[in-house]
């Protein structure tokens, strides 16, 4: 433990004594979520996903969602663990929408989970990538020079080498998903790299940053998403201009009016769509 986690750890245990004092627990649910998202902040970011964006109201619970989705996508690890999930579920809205009052057990939830947030291991994606040592841990390091070696050798190996990679990946992911951990996280990142480099004939690249390794490309659900939003405020603005021209020109009614009710119907139908399929899980 950190000396600012001691510090911390007093500072939360002081609190605590006095709320019980007074019976008044709002600070303590106040102090005790910001704690969970901040550490979910920092998790997050030291992996290389981008900043939550707390200006636009991003919450803390898709922000978990955005982070595993990367990491799932990429190594089939889940980084924050359902019961944080749910956790984050139940007491996030409760929390905004009391302003912050919260139950007793429900401030026993967020203090529990910020506890197991702390035990996570998270590596840092900025440093370096060379996997020397991890090469010894598996003994892949007796096929690296099949694959460095000519073309017409290396293809007999590849085989094996794929076969070797994919039963420490998945021994690693089963690891992952049960506990996650610095030195196991960076290997699942060393063995998709070690994949990448099956397909190089110039052989298995290491250089580069842990983060290079990660694809933090948007997600194809907000491209969607961005099209329906599109598409409702180009029907609603279309049916502004008809009813413009209704109010203009009365005598266009009859043929607009048409015109009116489907762009209409195509907005509120793409508003229900929307909300049915991006509704918060």
């Amino acid at each position: 433990m950190t000396m600012n986690h001691k510090i911390l750890d007093l500072k939360l245990k002081s609190l605590i004594s006095a709320c019980k004092q007074t019976g008044n627990y709002k600070k303590l649910a106040v102090v005790g979520f910001t704690l969970v998202s901040n550490i979910i902040d920092e998790i997050a970011l030291k992996l290389g996903a981008r900043p939550r964006k707390k200006e636009k109201g991003e919450s803390v619970l898709r922000y978990v969602h955005m982070v595993n989705e990367i990491f799932e996508k990429n190594l089939s690890v889940q980084i924050f663990q359902d019961e944080v999930i749910e956790t984050i579920k139940e007491v996030e809205l409760l929390f905004h929408s009391n302003r912050g009052d919260l139950p007793f057990d429900y401030i026993r939830k967020i203090i529990d989970m910020y506890y197991e947030l702390r035990k996570i291991d998270v590596l840092n994606v900025y440093k370096g990538l060379s996997g020397e040592g991890y090469y010894d841990d598996t003994n892949l390091h007796l096929f690296s020079t099949g694959i460095k070696g000519r073309k017409e050798s290396s293809s007999k190996f590849k085989p094996i080498i794929s076969q070797k990679i994919s039963e420490q990946e998945r021994m690693l992911q089963k690891k992952l998903n049960h506990q996650l951990d610095q030195g196991d996280l960076e290997r699942v990142i060393l063995l998709k790299k070690m994949k990448q480099g099956l397909d190089n004939e110039r052989g298995i690249a290491m250089q580069g940053t842990l983060k290079d390794s990660l694809h933090y490309q948007q997600n194809p659900s907000a491209i969607i998403k961005f099209m329906f939003i599109g598409v409702a405020l180009l029907s609603l603005f279309l049916s502004v201009i008809i009813i413009a021209e209704i109010f203009l020109y009365p005598l266009t009614i009859p043929p607009l009016s048409s015109l009116l009710l489907i762009f209409l119907g195509v907005a509120a139908v793409i508003i229900l769509l929307y909300k049915n399929t991006f509704r918060e899980r």
